[in-house]
């Protein structure tokens, strides 16, 4: 798959007459927000020694019930918001409720105080809830507004939000993401501190982050304040300008004034709450487990669908019966005819989060559908399972035809059948196929995710289950073809359901009901709140301050500040190997009318990078020594963050061949790069391009700035500049004929741990990467490139031959070939496979005391978390 990178609430006042607070979340529908169906109702008591949760997260426009226990009859008790309001209510009973509606997002501490005769009746400390309310935009608003960030500067201020009277206390300002409209940037930022001190700070004009941060101001007098932060936003073209406003309580002790956080256990901040900060501006691509191909997806897919099966923990090889009964064995009968035919009982008692009953006929309408999305554009996931399935399936094209309609038709209903009697689901496989090989297909939640069949009828995503239905319903896999629902708001199968996706910004993941846990698989209780956030000093922000519980995707150039929050006892690090991989990408084919969409200053000829000589000039020309030691930073840091490598079998796959034993693979040679660039015929050929880098990722930007500044030595001709775009965006540009980035730097991340998944998808013809480079021996023809064309088509002849041979000999020397091809081709400039790092607050904890549930190579090797197997506390 692609590379991604590749936010309940109760605290008691502690007095003697034992006032304890409890907060009922009473959810209710408002504009722009995706809400439980049914009526969510929580109340939670707490006590000084209460093992309740203490923090519930809402948005905004929601509606708080406080409800406030052991007061006295008759006497007032005034409420505390946070947000500069009071709530004054007269007690009838011992019990006591009053209501409060959050209009702007933000960090809310709240506390009461209970009057007897006009006088408070408390102590001198105050234990203070606390409650974040999300900011809700829908997709039109994100076009003109940005949701404001606050966090305190932790250095300064460890002990924020309660901060001690007459010391400056530092705030930095953000966003999560800029608006997305045309024309559209942050002006301003407008402070208000809550003393009677304001500040307004201009933003900079090409990165939008303000020109001061952080700020500061000092609280004199001990209290409860409130903090806003307004981010104005502008229209360049037209001058009108737009408004949102976070809130953020700070509590100021002295003078006999003392507040303390209500904390789970006395350690664990906002329990039944799991905050991550992810560094991937601009958010996921989709949530359709049969369209998302790409890690930031992938996430939430993997946590709101079931599959058949679950990877076990770490393993890549022993699986958990997830929606089926049991692993199917050749002992139980799950296993037929020479391992062609396997057959999986769903459990009973199923449900999806619209309380549908799971069948297995849901099952069965899945894989069609995943059948008829493999030719989807840009590429699906769905080829991993249809390899299996259809003869002749391969990735990126598409089944069904209109000259062969009725032929694939009743290939595809014979590939899997299925029986509502006996609840089972048969995959009939086009060849025999280990058990450990086919498993790994159906446990990936891309491509065999289970959708519900009767909702996606109702949502207008129905099949029609005939030859023209099916080569008809091919179309929705393309882009500007998807069902919008189910795109982002699909129904769950999982253990986790979407309660609130604000695109690009965050989303809400929140207990599917219906799912009552499986064995291996607990139900869980905790929310989960994915911000993904503009900029890796956001997302550190936010995890240093304590608003994060889980950070991912920070550089390596953070990695000192990480140690110290560990040695502080504020962070734990956990290392683990990967089965991933990331590289710059040539595209061979470059479409320069979509190219001056992303810059009118760029330029180059459509079929430069078709020219060997120059992608192999190119490939001599970066700094692969430099780039591992001291951009990554494995030297100058002291830590394994990643090693080099060559050809896309990596170490830790069967039949990996190290580069020692590969011919041409290249170093950095700058003589040897402008001798190339002069063969190729391209020397003193001026072009002006991007090199495409994913917003967030500072490590590889640089990389990119010192691979522009290599090439211009050899070539001053040569113009490059690295340009982040969202991830999202570079997904989104990845389709055939129309893709305008001449490099671009993405990865790969195991499917499943065999060498077909990485040369399939990053070698073979119409493959994820190929198909909108240009790769094609058409192509290479058409420009007389007679020589690649031949050596391409031997490349595709060895991987072809190589995932059809049961032999490992063969195999091995099929695969070998195809590497040394692929090497000879510059098809690709490896950087790095990466070792990937946890970095999670201490009290965060693994399934069954165990955080190795997380470090499958298959789910966590781009940061990515299976939330059932978080425990927080």
């Amino acid at each position: 798959m692609y590379k991604g990178k590749r936010i309940k609430f109760s605290r008691a006042l502690s007095r003697t007459a034992g006032i304890v607070i409890a907060v009922i979340i009473i959810i209710a529908a408002i504009a722009g927000i995706y809400l439980l169906t049914s009526t969510s109702h929580k109340t939670v008591t707490v006590q000084a020694i209460s093992l309740a949760p203490t923090s519930f997260a809402s948005e905004q426009g929601n509606t708080i019930t406080f409800t406030v226990y052991g007061v006295t009859p008759g006497s007032n008790v005034v409420l505390y918001l946070g947000d500069g309001h009071t709530l004054n209510e007269t007690a009838t009973s011992n019990t006591l409720e009053a209501s409060y509606t959050y209009n702007q997002p933000g960090t809310y501490l709240v506390y009461a105080v209970e009057y007897l005769n006009g006088k408070p009746v408390q102590n001198t400390s105050t234990s203070l809830l606390q409650i974040q309310v999300l900011g809700v935009l829908n997709s039109t608003a994100t076009q003109f507004l940005s949701i404001p960030v606050i966090s305190f500067d932790t250095a300064k201020n460890p002990t924020a939000p309660i901060v001690q009277a007459g010391t400056p206390v530092f705030f930095y300002g953000g966003y999560l993401q800029p608006p997305s409209g045309q024309n559209m940037t942050i002006s301003k930022y407008i402070w208000n501190f809550g003393n009677g001190q304001t500040l307004t700070v201009n933003a900079n004009s090409s990165s939008f982050d303000p020109e001061i941060n952080p700020v500061n101001t000092t609280y004199t007098t001990p209290g409860l304040y409130t903090v806003t932060l307004t981010l104005v936003t502008q229209n360049a073209s037209s001058g009108a300008t737009y408004e949102y406003t976070t809130y953020q309580s700070v509590a100021v002790t002295g003078s006999g004034v003392s507040f303390t956080l209500k904390l789970f256990n006395g350690t664990v901040p906002n329990p039944g709450v799991i905050t991550v900060a992810e560094n991937v501006p601009g958010g996921p691509y989709s949530f359709d487990p049969q369209i998302d191909y790409e890690s930031v997806g992938f996430e939430v897919v993997s946590n709101i669908f079931m599959t058949l099966l679950l990877y076990n923990g770490s393993s890549t090889t022993s699986f958990i019966p997830f929606a089926a009964t049991e692993v199917p064995t050749v002992q139980n009968g799950g296993i037929q005819d020479n391992y062609t035919v396997y057959t999986f009982h769903i459990r009973s008692g199923l449900h999806f989060s619209n309380g549908d009953n799971l069948t297995a006929y849901d099952v069965w309408y899945s894989v069609i559908r995943a059948l008829l999305f493999v030719g989807g554009s840009p590429g699906t996931p769905d080829w991993i399972l249809a390899q299996y399935l259809v003869p002749g399936a391969t990735i990126g094209v598409p089944i069904v035809t209109s000259s062969n309609m009725n032929q694939t038709f009743q290939e595809i209903m014979n590939a899997v059948t299925y029986n509502n009697q006996t609840n089972t689901v048969t995959f009939h496989l086009v060849k025999p196929t280990p058990p450990q090989l086919f498993f790994t297909a159906v446990a990936d939640p891309l491509g065999s995710g289970i959708v519900d069949a009767k909702w996606l009828e109702q949502v207008g995503a129905g099949i029609t289950f005939t030859p023209q239905g099916f080569l008809q319903y091919e179309q929705y896999a393309n882009e500007g073809n998807y069902n919008t629902q189910v795109q982002n708001d699909p129904v769950a199968s999982g253990p986790y359901m979407i309660k609130t996706y604000v695109p690009g910004q965050y989303v809400v993941l929140v207990p599917n009901p219906y799912f009552h846990g499986v064995p291996g698989v607990p139900a869980p209780n905790d929310t989960v709140i994915i911000n993904w956030v503009k900029d890796p000093q956001t997302a550190y922000e936010l995890f240093a301050s304590g608003k994060a519980d889980i950070v991912t995707g920070l550089p390596t150039n953070y990695y000192p500040s990480l140690k110290q929050l560990e040695a502080q006892g504020q962070a734990s690090i956990y290392q683990f190997p990967t089965l991933s991989e990331f590289f710059f990408v040539f595209n061979i084919n470059i479409s320069n009318s979509s190219l001056k969409t992303l810059g009118t200053q760029y330029h180059i000829p459509s079929d430069y990078f078709a020219n060997l000589y120059v992608r192999e000039a190119f490939a001599y020309a970066f700094n692969y020594t430099n780039y591992i030691n001291n951009i990554v930073g494995n030297e100058k840091y002291g830590f394994d963050f990643a090693s080099p490598y060559a050809g896309v079998i990596i170490p830790g796959l069967p039949y990996y061949v190290p580069p020692s034993e590969l011919n041409n693979v290249p170093t950095f040679n700058l003589t040897y790069a402008k001798e190339l660039l002069i063969k190729s015929g391209m020397y003193n050929v001026s072009i002006n391009i991007p090199i495409i880098v994913s917003s967030g990722d500072t490590v590889d930007y640089a990389a990119a700035e010192m691979w522009a500044q290599t090439l211009n030595q050899i070539d001053p001709n040569i113009q490059a500049q690295p340009l982040y775009l969202p991830f999202s965006e570079i997904i989104g540009l990845e389709v055939p004929g129309q893709n305008p980035m001449p490099i671009y730097y993405l990865g790969w991340i195991a499917d499943y741990p065999y060498p077909s998944d990485f040369v399939n998808a990053m070698y073979l013809e119409n493959g994820t990467y190929p198909a909108p480079d240009g790769w094609t021996v058409q192509y290479l023809q058409s420009l007389g490139h007679t020589n690649q064309a031949r050596l391409y088509q031997e490349l595709n002849t060895y991987i072809e031959e190589a995932d059809n041979t049961a032999n490992a000999t063969q195999a091995a020397y099929y695969y070998k070939q195809a590497e040394q091809i692929a090497i000879d081709l510059y098809m690709y400039v490896y950087t790095q496979q990466p070792n990937a790092f946890w970095i999670i607050k201490p009290y965060m904890t693994g399934y069954q005391g165990h955080i190795s549930y997380e470090e499958n190579p298959m789910i966590g090797g781009a940061g990515d978390s299976l939330y059932f197997w978080w425990v927080k506390g």
